[in-house]
């Protein structure tokens, strides 16, 4: 047929419908728009529920048809999912659908699997898009950018540039001894929840742009940008379930935002203090005058990026200075608290560091620390009962499908394995609630350190996992050296997943007393 006898056609169709609609009273056009809402609505649910190809894999009825069931979990429930998928899973076996396009899979042989190098599945973009970082390392979506960008960085936070750096770790762990000593002596609590995010943000900050934020010196260890960072975690959960808010937050300018969401707004002060920093070091770089006693991740990207875009580098810095922060505070609060709680491991450790320092005021190299199997075993503890992340890094599966764990997974639908689950896995890790560096002392444990995922796995492993190393062995003998802390009788830290854990309760504070030898 004649596409212009064709055009006419469906122009008089229109023209008829417009005015059939039009003698429509409003009381017949709510009824007949609200039926064919209703019509509508029904055949996605029964779609969802029975044509959809996930349809064959169990779950909950209202998660297969809804996201409302997930969501609830979210936010009603606060951070509930991946706990309550323990009932889920005990109810329909090893894979469950939690909501119509999203499956969460219980194998922690099968993390790897999913997250390994050269995996044909990639970051799901409806989640990463939250964050507001769409060009940095950390949510680049496309694999091959990824590359690119992550082969410019990866000699920043490889191991050897890491021990460069070590020398600025060690100050910032030897201040913050100082400052633990000053509160000891006015009679006061140290609030290691402030104190561990004070030391990593300084580090971060140093290393990202060469210049700290010195939040060791403040008050209590009190952070702006900290309180922002677990202000924004908070509200993840809602900006999960409903992105457009995020989108518009993200839209918003500092000075809106601060208005709308103050307790938030500090980390956009962040992305605004970054742009300034960058604006520094350009305008330095420019007239030869960047003297700093350490590379930065700035001017690795300079160097790196060719006409590099500076909202990109702006979102990099944030990026990496965010991801360095709540993470490894999360890990030392863990294993601090939990050495601290116990008297016999605190004092196995103390002894081990004690005989490989002899003298109270002296620091041993990063790379010796390494070789002390007792403190090796309380960092791989606070690792694997931190988490790093407490649910899932969810991965979108391409147009060919794929299969991972042996189960067959269709064309864009989302997989994930939680790090809750691999962390307790009891078949790896028997009394996997109970914090135990014995664990790690035998020569078969070896084979169980692919099972600590606090870092992620394959090529989207976290950047800073060397820089976090370095932290958590230096802290941890810093402080156990020199300290005992006064926490025997505390709990342990309660905690909702945000997708990282986010504190509930009393955070960890307790006195401390100076060792004499």
């Amino acid at each position: 047929m004649d596409t212009h006898i064709i055009i006419k056609q469906y122009a008089e169709w229109a023209s008829i419908a417009k005015t059939w609609l039009l003698s429509l009273s409003k009381l017949e056009a709510f009824i007949i728009l609200t039926t064919l809402w209703t019509v509508y609505r029904i055949g996605v649910y029964t779609y969802r529920l029975f044509l959809h190809p996930l349809s064959k894999y169990p779950g909950p009825r209202l998660a297969a048809a809804s996201s409302v069931y997930e969501m609830y979990h979210d936010i009603v429930k606060k951070g509930d999912m991946t706990f309550h998928m323990d009932e889920l899973h005990r109810k329909y076996g090893p894979i469950v659908r939690i909501s119509p396009n999203k499956v969460r899979l219980r194998d922690s042989s099968a993390f790897h699997e999913l997250h390994k190098v050269g995996s044909p599945l990639i970051k799901d973009p409806g989640f990463y898009s939250l964050f507001g970082l769409a060009n940095s390392t950390f949510s680049t979506i496309n694999p091959i950018i990824h590359r690119k960008q992550r082969r410019i960085l990866d000699p920043m936070f490889s191991r050897r540039s890491i021990l460069g750096f070590e020398n600025v770790v060690q100050e910032k762990c030897d201040l913050l001894c100082y400052k633990i000593r000053e509160l000891e002596q006015a009679d006061s609590k140290v609030s290691f929840h402030n104190a561990f995010v004070a030391l990593t943000i300084d580090i971060v900050t140093e290393y990202a742009y060469a210049k700290s934020y010195n939040t060791l010196l403040n008050e209590g260890f009190v952070s702006k940008v900290s309180s922002a960072f677990d202000a924004q975690q908070e509200a993840f959960m809602v900006l999960k379930s409903f992105p457009i808010i995020a989108k518009v937050f993200q839209s918003l300018p500092p000075w809106l935002l601060m208005k709308v969401f103050p307790d938030g707004a500090g980390f956009r002060e962040l992305e605004v203090d970054a742009e300034a920093q960058l604006k520094t070091v350009l305008e330095k770089t420019r007239n030869g005058e960047v003297k700093t006693g350490h590379r930065t991740v700035f001017l690795e990207m300079l160097e790196g990026y060719h006409n590099p875009n500076p909202q990109d580098l702006v979102h990099e810095a944030v990026s990496v200075v965010g991801a360095g922060m709540h993470t490894t505070r999360w890990i030392l609060c863990v294993g601090a608290l939990e050495v601290a709680r116990n008297p016999e491991i605190a004092w196995k450790l103390y002894e081990e560091l004690k005989t490989a320092i002899p003298n109270i005021n002296d620091n041993l190299p990063y790379e010796q620390l390494e070789n002390l199997p007792y403190l090796r075993g309380v960092v791989k503890e606070a690792l694997r009962l931190g988490y790093g992340i407490v649910s899932a890094s969810p991965r979108l599966v391409p147009r060919e499908g794929a299969v991972i764990g042996g189960y067959h997974l269709p064309s864009d639908s989302v997989i994930e394995i939680d790090h809750y689950s691999v962390s307790h896995d009891e078949e790896i890790f028997p009394d996997s609630y109970t914090f135990s560096p014995e664990r790690w002392l035998s020569p078969e444990s070896k084979t169980k350190e692919k099972y600590v995922i606090a870092f992620g796995a394959g090529s989207r492993q976290c950047l800073g996992v060397n820089l976090a190393y370095c932290e958590l062995y230096l802290a941890f003998a810093g402080i156990f050296r020199r300290f005992e802390l006064d926490a025997v009788g505390h709990d342990h830290m309660t905690f909702s997943d945000h997708w990282m854990p986010i504190l509930r309760g009393e955070s960890f504070a307790c006195k401390v007393r100076s060792r004499q030898d």
